[in-house]
């Protein structure tokens, strides 16, 4: 499958420009960035590249100056808070298992990993589910 990157610059007249550099010639403009993947399709299926089912498009939208960088920080650290929720919400998941298996009680689990009697209840139960055979 190909892999094309369509690179959306913001222009001071109020439109994105769209150009995919992995295509000389192809560029496109848009006035919000959720149409960025629309229009730059269309560019792709006139140049030759194929419907948006026979490739992989990725958007990367550049702002400019300080409030583009305030911009990109909040994105990155959006990404960043999602992948760490991730890791917690496994390390929780984890301890809660370890914890009871050890033979304390639901609600000193809960107490010991930060998290509600109810929260736990439902993590044990989830897994318990999972790995349940069914039968």
């Amino acid at each position: 499958m190909s892999r094309y990157t369509a690179r959306a610059e913001w222009d001071p007249t109020g439109w994105w420009v769209v150009t995919i550099p992995e295509v000389p010639g192809a560029i496109t403009q848009a006035r919000r960035l959720d149409q960025v993947p629309k229009d730059a399709g269309e560019v792709l299926k006139l140049m030759g590249k194929g419907r948006p089912n026979q490739y992989e498009l990725r958007v990367e939208a550049h702002y400019p100056g300080e409030h583009g960088a305030l911009a990109e920080r909040a994105a990155g650290l959006h990404r960043q808070a999602e992948n760490l929720d991730q890791v917690a919400r496994d390390a929780v998941r984890a301890a809660v298992a370890a914890l009871r298996s050890d033979g304390l009680t639901l609600r000193d689990t809960a107490s010991l990993v930060g998290i509600s009697y109810q929260r736990a209840q439902q993590i044990e139960r989830s897994d318990r589910e999972t790995t349940t055979p069914a039968g």
